[in-house]
């Protein structure tokens, strides 16, 4: 990635009605509506999605975002519908190792769009922006085990499930179990 200049990349994709693109400071209100309405469900497995979360958290956030894109360190991307430009939820493209050409992938859908596929559509944009703009190779996911809304993204997404370890994740000061999945060039072109 040392070749690439983050300020050459496009900062949006689109497909099938969900749109992902870099993180704006107008995003702020949108973010804490999301995040308040998901504290049930997202809050259960992100220890920064809960009720405490309001407009400083999430300018906090988009700042590090806009940093760490700039910087080629991290693309995280707001997920919005088309249309509406509605905020949806968040995908990113995060622990990048250079060396190696692989990174993370992380997301999470707002509560009222569980279920709809918005979910596995962000992961399939990011990932092959991933690996056509930023020449990854190789795209884990790291979910815990019991957090069956997120292994089914992964599995949608084409990931290959490569085990479960033991106390990998901590949530709410709990260890827990982690499921890890990856997702390599080749494998994402036959998903996409």
């Amino acid at each position: 990635m040392d070749s690439i200049d983050p300020g050459m990349l496009p900062t949006e994709r689109e497909s099938n009605g969900i749109s992902i693109r870099k993180y704006q400071p107008g995003d702020s209100s949108a973010i804490v509506e999301a995040v308040q309405e998901s504290v049930a469900t997202v809050g259960a497995w992100l220890d920064w999605c809960g009720s405490g979360y309001g407009p400083a958290e999430a300018d906090a956030w988009i700042a590090h975002a806009i940093s760490a894109w700039d910087k080629a360190e991290m693309f995280a991307f707001a997920v919005v519908d088309a249309t509406s430009g509605d905020y949806l939820g968040g995908v990113g493209v995060n622990q990048i190792d250079q060396d190696n050409h692989s990174a993370n992938l992380g997301y999470w859908v707002r509560q009222s769009y569980e279920s709809r596929g918005v979910g596995t559509q962000a992961a399939r944009l990011a990932v092959g922006y991933a690996f056509e703009l930023l020449k990854l190779s190789r795209i884990e996911i790291v979910c815990a085990a019991m957090n069956r809304p997120s292994r089914r993204v992964a599995e949608k997404t084409g990931a290959r499930f490569e085990g479960l370890q033991s106390g990998r994740l901590s949530v709410h000061g709990r260890a827990l179990d982690a499921a890890v999945y990856s997702i390599t060039a080749p494998a994402a072109r036959r998903h996409a």
